[in-house]
């Protein structure tokens, strides 16, 4: 601001300068930035490619309510499997991905398709028996101990 300042006050022509340049642009194309009345009554939305199991969880019904609430922006979830989703996205008939395959979301990022992966979650198997562990199975990976079971 002191530079401003005392770039302004040395010469009054260029005073009158700055000025008229800042009012010409404030009458010229500065009203294009605001949204019109129509803009500004447009329902906000975004749509949100998911995968069926996500959008049948009841997940997004607990989340989108609170996010509209805090943004003002309704979510429209299309459930799809992860494939069709991503796709849906390349299309640009989705603004935000939801879907759990890493290496696919990883080459939708890498492609230029998205911007940024964020892990949200991930599921573990579990194994639950007596305590004895009789099938011997205690601390394996899930397929080794399904494969002794089977």
């Amino acid at each position: 601001m002191l530079l401003w300042s005392t770039f302004v006050n040395r010469d009054a022509r260029a005073r009158r300068a700055v000025c008229l340049g800042l009012a010409a642009l404030a009458c010229s194309g500065w009203g294009l930035l605001a949204p019109s009345d129509a803009q500004a009554q447009a329902p906000r939305f975004m749509v949100m490619a998911s995968t069926t199991s996500t959008e049948q969880s009841g997940l997004f019904a607990h989340l989108l309510p609170a996010f509209k609430q805090a943004s003002g922006i309704d979510v429209r979830v299309v459930a799809l499997g992860t494939g069709q989703a991503l796709d849906t996205a390349r299309r640009g008939d989705a603004d935000v991905v939801f879907v759990h395959d890493q290496v696919a979301e990883e080459r939708f990022v890498a492609e230029g398709f998205g911007l940024k992966r964020q892990a949200v979650m991930y599921n573990d198997f579990i194994l639950v028996g007596p305590k004895a562990d009789p099938a011997g199975v205690k601390g394996r990976d899930i397929a080794q101990a399904l494969g002794k079971l089977a």
